[in-house]
Order: structure tokens, then C-alpha cells, then sequence
């Protein structure tokens, strides 16, 4: 039996994809906690303001963004989603995003792993 908080971290996670995919950064803001980490193989960024400009970056430079969603799993602490993104209808990137979320359903990490 599913609990309420591996539901509600699904759907969490589903909407902030999709906050993502429509490149909604106020919307995008609120889902976050201050202290928000985003780790990619990148970068490491600490706080909601910095992830906010890396994510106004991507989004710039991105003209056209969808986000297909082909599974998702639930911890304890949160969730993840196995995710293809194509960006400007060309450049495909498969990706992992994990997401964990704190008592308020802030989330408070964004860790993302990209595949081949």
C-alpha cells in the first residue's frame, strides 16, 4: 500500500517537472526551500537564488524544452524520475533528477545525473 507522503512527493516531483518544462520560474520558487541544493554534472549551487539564475540560464537558452517522464521512484526523503529532455526539438538528455523535501514539502535538494 502506497503512503501519503510517497504520493505526495510523486506529485510533487511531477509538478516541479513540469513547472520546469514551461520554464515557470515564479512558480518554480515557491516549491523551493531557501537552503536549496542543486548539484548536476556541472555544478553545485547553495541557495534559492542561485539555483533560480542557473535555472533563468537554462531557460534562455533554451527556445523550445519538453520533458517526458518514464518512471518514477519514491525514498523516504523524496523522489526521483528517470526523464528525457529535448531541447530545441535537436539535443536530447537523458536524465535522472532526484528531489528530497522537507516537513513543509519544500523541495530541498535537486540532484540530477545525466545518461548516455
Amino acid at each position: 500500500m502506497e503512503s501519503v507522503n510517497s504520493k505526495l512527493f510523486e506529485s510533487h516531483l511531477r509538478e516541479f517537472l513540469s513547472l520546469y518544462e514551461a520554464k515557470d520560474l515564479e512558480a518554480i520558487s515557491k516549491k523551493l526551500a531557501n537552503t536549496v541544493l542543486l548539484r548536476d554534472w556541472n555544478q553545485e549551487l547553495r541557495g534559492k537564488e542561485p539555483v533560480l539564475a542557473q535555472f533563468a540560464k537554462n531557460f534562455d537558452e533554451a527556445k523550445s524544452m519538453t520533458i517526458d517522464v518514464s518512471s518514477v521512484y519514491i525514498s523516504s526523503t523524496g523522489a526521483c524520475a528517470e526523464i528525457t529532455i529535448v531541447v530545441n526539438k535537436t539535443e536530447s538528455l537523458r536524465v535522472i533528477d532526484v528531489l528530497t523535501f522537507n516537513s513543509v514539502m519544500e523541495i530541498t535538494s535537486i540532484v540530477s545525473y545525466k545518461g548516455l
